[in-house]
């Protein structure tokens, strides 16, 4: 008894799984009737014959409510489905592709950080220096600079002018 009720369910679910699988095609026939049948219609139906998803339905929200549309007939094929991107899942070395894109990305803008905030740090010391250089010009005190020759000399009024121009742009060039 047992086991020709194991077979009996075994077979029940085998042949439920082959109507889920089922094609239904919907199409209207020579006297406009709409028709519903699991082969495909023959050429002479009228209107664009269409393909019905027959798969009953796990849910609301479901992937097969949400199904692309596909070919229905000989050549016959939706319009939205020519635009449509292939839905197809990325094989391995596409993902290793992406993932080693994204480190290498990563990379780069590390990188570009440590430079940015390498020529901040020098933008700012180069401010400070400039502002310092640039107050100590202002207070009118002796400064001595080195010339060419290595000797030290005092600096004067046109010369301290052009310092303190000079310091000014330097200001104005990393102090932002």
């Amino acid at each position: 008894m047992k086991p020709s009720f194991h077979l009996f369910i075994a077979l029940a679910i085998l042949l439920g799984a082959a109507t889920v699988t089922a094609q239904v095609y919907k199409w209207v026939d020579k006297d406009g009737k709409v028709q519903y049948t699991d082969t495909p219609p023959p050429l002479d139906a009228k209107g664009v014959p269409k393909k019905i998803d027959a798969r009953p339905a796990a849910g609301a929200g479901s992937a097969a409510t949400k199904a692309p549309p596909t070919s229905t007939a000989k050549g016959v094929v939706p319009a939205d489905a020519k635009t449509a991107p292939p839905d197809k899942p990325k094989t391995l070395a596409e993902l290793n592709m992406e993932s080693e894109k994204r480190r290498t990305d990563a990379l780069d803008a590390e990188k570009k950080a440590a430079a940015q905030s390498k020529m901040d740090k020098a933008n700012q010391d180069r401010c400070k220096e400039a502002t310092r250089y640039f107050r100590d010009l202002e207070t009118g005190r002796p400064i001595s600079i080195t010339d060419d020759a290595g000797q030290r000399k005092l600096l004067d009024d046109p010369a301290r002018a052009t310092e303190l121009a000079r310091a000014q742009n330097a200001m104005n060039e990393s102090c932002k």
